[in-house]
C-alpha cells in the first residue's frame, strides 16, 4: 500500500466523500491547499496514514463527517458531537431564530430533549438574561451537552436529567422548545440514520408519541401566556396542529424550513 496521498484519493469513488474528504484533511490534519493538490506525491508519515486510513473505514460503513471529526457548525458556533446524540440540522436554527427575534428581556427557558445542548445552548449565547435549561433523560447526551456547555462557557445554561418535562415545577417556564423524535419506527429514512441514536428519532403512535406527551406535559409546567415550540415531520403539520388545540394552546403558527416545508410548530397556552 502506498504513503502517498494521491493513493488515498484515487481511493475514494464518490465526489461528495471526496469532498468530505478535503474538509476532512484541513480540519482533521491541518493540510493545506498546497499539501493536498501540489504536494500529494510526498510521503505521509505513520499518524497521517492512520487518520486518512481511520477516515475511509468509517466512511466505507457509512458513518457521518460530523461524528468522524467529533465536531459540528451550528448557529455559528462549533458543537462537539459522538453517535450518542443527534447531528443538528440546518432546519433547527429557525427555531432558534424565531426566539432570538421574538422574546422577551428576561425568560425562563427549557431546550426539551437538549441532546448535544445545541438549541438550549444556542438560545443562552444569544440572550444572556435568559435562565436556560436542558433536559434530557439520556445520561449519555447530558454528557455530551455538559462538554459543550463548558467548551463555550456558557453561565445560564443549566442540565437536567428528566423524562420529558415530568421534573418540573407547575407554571414556571416561559418558552419551552423541542426537537422530539418524530419518526415512526417503519419509516425508510432510518435507513439512510442507522449511526444515529434511536432513542432520539423513533416515536411510538406512527411517530406522534413522544409530541402528544409533550404537548400534554406542558400545559403544566408552562406559565399562562407561555409558549411551546416544537419540530416535527412535515408531514406532521395538521396532526400537530390539532394536538396543539385539544391541549389549549390558541394563536398557533407553522413555521417552513428552507425547503418551504412546514416543520416547526408553536403556540400559546392559555
Amino acid at each position: 500500500m502506498s504513503n502517498k496521498l494521491s493513493y488515498y484519493q484515487e481511493e475514494l469513488n464518490s465526489d461528495a466523500i471526496k469532498d468530505e474528504f478535503i474538509f476532512y484533511l484541513k480540519e482533521k490534519l491541518l493540510f493545506s491547499d498546497k499539501d493536498i493538490y501540489v504536494d500529494k506525491d510526498r510521503e505521509l508519515n505513520k499518524e497521517e496514514q492512520n487518520l486518512i486510513k481511520e477516515f475511509i473505514d468509517k466512511k466505507k460503513e457509512g458513518v457521518p463527517l460530523d461524528y468522524i471529526l467529533n465536531s459540528t457548525k451550528f448557529y455559528e458556533k462549533d458543537f462537539y458531537v459522538d453517535s450518542r446524540v443527534l447531528i443538528p440540522r440546518p432546519e433547527t436554527e429557525i427555531l432558534v431564530d424565531y426566539v432570538n427575534n421574538h422574546s422577551s428581556p428576561s425568560m425562563k427557558v427549557l431546550d426539551a430533549g437538549t441532546g448535544s445542548g445545541c438549541i438550549g445552548i444556542s438560545i443562552a449565547l444569544k440572550n444572556p438574561s435568559f435562565q436556560v435549561y436542558g433536559s434530557d433523560y439520556s445520561e449519555d447526551a447530558l454528557n455530551v451537552a455538559l462538554i459543550n456547555k463548558n467548551n463555550l462557557n456558557v453561565d445560564n445554561f443549566s442540565l437536567v436529567h428528566a423524562d420529558w418535562l415530568s421534573s418540573f415545577k407547575k407554571a414556571y417556564f416561559d418558552l419551552i422548545v423541542t426537537n422530539p423524535p418524530y419518526i415512526a419506527d417503519q419509516d425508510s429514512h432510518l435507513e439512510n440514520l442507522k449511526h444515529e441514536p434511536n432513542q432520539a428519532l423513533v416515536a411510538n403512535d406512527n411517530g406522534l408519541g413522544d409530541i402528544k406527551l409533550i404537548v400534554e406535559q406542558s400545559t403544566e409546567v408552562l406559565k399562562s401566556g407561555g409558549m411551546l415550540m416544537l419540530e416535527h415531520g412535515y408531514q406532521q403539520q395538521e396532526e400537530v396542529e390539532n394536538i396543539f388545540k385539544s391541549n389549549h394552546f390558541i394563536d398557533i403558527i407553522n413555521l417552513k424550513d428552507f425547503q418551504e416545508l412546514p416543520r416547526i410548530t408553536l403556540g400559546t397556552f392559555e
